[in-house]
């Protein structure tokens, strides 16, 4: 079992001897981030840190030979897929409507090889559900990673909720991905940490969001309940009540949910004066509290629909108290790296 584990630490080698790689790929063919009205960095950053991560989690799959496993490497092709679609999109713009494309694709080769929801028993309700649950998660993790660290930092620690959870049941597959994922973050985190020298870019954040949607997704295939989901929608509240916000904020202003603002979370904060280092601190933190939850309800002490109730309550009061609702003053179109469902990145 110690094998599955140590995918973790293959992960986080290769992906920490790859960023140098990747640093000079991006100067040499000037790849990246400029600072604009969406953006908090100043200067321009390279943007291809998620190449290294994609080299770190497949270099820790293969530590079982997942990646070549006939019944696994279909997740395999699907975060490749993912994860090439989003550095298509760091170097050339891709549209929305492709990109979500793409990613309902994703969600539907995964129902179709048994890692579904299992919300509805009719199953083109599931098919969809489980679809739209994919492209959520993924456009999540993309809208959290507009700060240095945010997005890498909190993956890494709902990584460690699912490796916890999984630990007594001895599933290699949830845990060599759980522990790649985090072996990847962590190696990101060296030069993603504020002040960030380096973002993952889309390709970056959108593996990180595809892989954490087949980690919930093959929980509810392990325990083979459907409430199941509960556990790892408590472990990802964060990244899923600020996307959630983002739509409603825009929808209740009408304004196109492609159009990016500042209005997040994080951006609310900085705005009253927090630094980077805190707000990332705080989102870790919560995220830990989160992930404590969620291990808890698992292992039984807590009923898991009670304790959603209570973690979604306590982020409505959150989100009400920073006033997550309220328009932005000074919208701003989306600039070229934007979410199919909304919010520029980085």
């Amino acid at each position: 079992m110690w094998m599955e584990y140590f995918s973790g630490f293959v992960a986080l080698i290769f992906c920490l001897a790859s960023l140098p790689i990747v640093r000079r790929l991006a100067q040499r063919f000037g790849l990246y981030d400029a600072a604009g009205p969406l953006k908090i960095h100043q200067g321009s950053i390279p943007r291809l840190g998620g190449i290294a991560m994609f080299a770190g989690l497949l270099a820790g799959s293969m530590t079982r030979n997942l990646a070549f496993s006939r019944m696994y490497s279909l997740p395999i092709l699907v975060f490749a897929v993912i994860w090439g679609v989003g550095l298509v999109d760091d170097i050339r713009t891709l549209g929305s409507v492709f990109r979500f494309c793409i990613q309902i694709s994703a969600g539907s080769a995964l129902w179709f090889a048994g890692w579904r929801l299992e919300w509805f028993k009719s199953s083109p309700l599931d098919l969809a559900a489980t679809c739209l649950f994919v492209a959520f998660l993924i456009n999540a993790i993309n809208l959290l990673d507009g700060m240095d660290g945010l997005a890498a930092g909190t993956a890494a620690i709902v990584c460690i909720g699912f490796l916890i959870i999984s630990a007594g049941s001895g599933n290699a597959l949830e845990i060599i991905l759980a522990s790649s994922l985090l072996g990847a973050c962590i190696a990101m985190l060296f030069v993603n940490s504020p002040p960030a020298t380096m973002f993952m870019g889309d390709s970056g954040s959108t593996l990180i969001g595809i892989v954490l949607a087949f980690l919930s997704l093959n929980w509810v295939r392990t325990q083979g309940e459907p409430r199941s989901i509960v556990i790892p929608l408590i472990f990802l509240c964060v990244p899923i009540a600020d996307a959630i916000l983002a739509i409603l904020r825009r929808a209740r202003t009408r304004q196109l949910l492609f159009h990016g603002d500042r209005r997040h979370f994080y951006d609310i904060l900085l705005d009253r004066g927090w630094t980077v280092e805190d707000v990332l601190k705080l989102s870790i933190a919560c995220t830990a509290i989160l992930v404590l939850a969620g291990w808890l309800c698992a292992q039984g002490f807590f009923g898991a629909w009670p304790a959603g109730v209570i973690v979604v309550s306590s982020l409505a009061a959150g989100a009400y108290s920073l006033g997550s609702l309220r328009p932005d003053p000074t919208p701003v179109q989306a600039c070229r790296k934007e979410s199919p469902l909304g919010s520029a990145l980085e």
